[in-house]
């Protein structure tokens, strides 16, 4: 049951256009005291609030600071607000951008649902080259390698990264994710036998909870 009304969305949001971190954060908290499950914060406020103001963007009616601002809070949030937990098993995970890909906002929230359900995480973040991708793989020996992809225009950078890990890692599950997989992921991966594409949080979580 979605807990946050259209009026904490609209508190969160106008803030977050202002700068004001202070309201945000304390919006933010006000909610997980009431017992708000932090995925529905992630995907009601967080998600929600920077699908709209990358629309502004797009109609060049919000400046880049502004955007840049409003990304920086979040990610402030993200951090302020993590999960409060231990890693209670030995599963691990490695979570990343792919090479050039700087927008890790959703990579984080990934990083975080793994800790939630007791994984060792692993997050290296934005623009991470594959060389050194797969010298990390190596010796941390992941059983999931999750890849997040927002810009289309590092299609070829996504093709050669999951070329290369199925090649390298073939008993390891990789999950991706991210904006560009909204259309035609189905195609792109389906020579893939052991990718997996995971379109929401609430999605991953429920693959974690009945799959580990």
């Amino acid at each position: 049951m979605n807990k946050i009304k259209q009026s904490h969305f609209l508190d969160f949001y106008s803030n977050l256009i202002e700068g004001n971190k202070d309201r945000c954060s304390e919006i933010v908290k006000d909610l997980l005291d009431e017992g708000v499950d932090l995925k529905e914060i992630y995907v009601e406020l967080f998600q929600k609030a920077l699908y709209r103001i990358g629309k502004l963007w797009d109609k060049n009616e919000i400046t880049i600071p502004e955007e840049h601002m409003a990304t920086q809070i979040i990610e402030a949030l993200l951090s302020k607000f993590s999960p409060a937990v231990s890693a209670d098993s030995n599963l691990k995970v490695v979570v990343t951008c792919i090479d050039k890909e700087f927008h890790e906002i959703g990579a984080k929230m990934v990083a975080n649902i793994f800790e939630l359900n007791g994984w060792k995480t692993f997050y290296l973040g934005a623009s991470v080259p594959l060389r050194e991708l797969t010298k990390f793989i190596n010796n941390s020996d992941p059983q999931i390698i999750a890849l997040s992809w927002s810009l289309y225009l590092n299609l070829a950078r996504f093709l050669e990264m999951i070329d290369t890990l199925t090649k390298l890692f073939p008993t390891k599950k990789i999950i991706v994710g991210g904006q560009a997989l909204a259309e035609n992921s189905t195609q792109l991966l389906k020579k893939y036998n052991n990718v997996l594409h995971i379109q929401s949080i609430y999605e991953l979580d429920e693959y974690l909870k009945n799959n580990f």
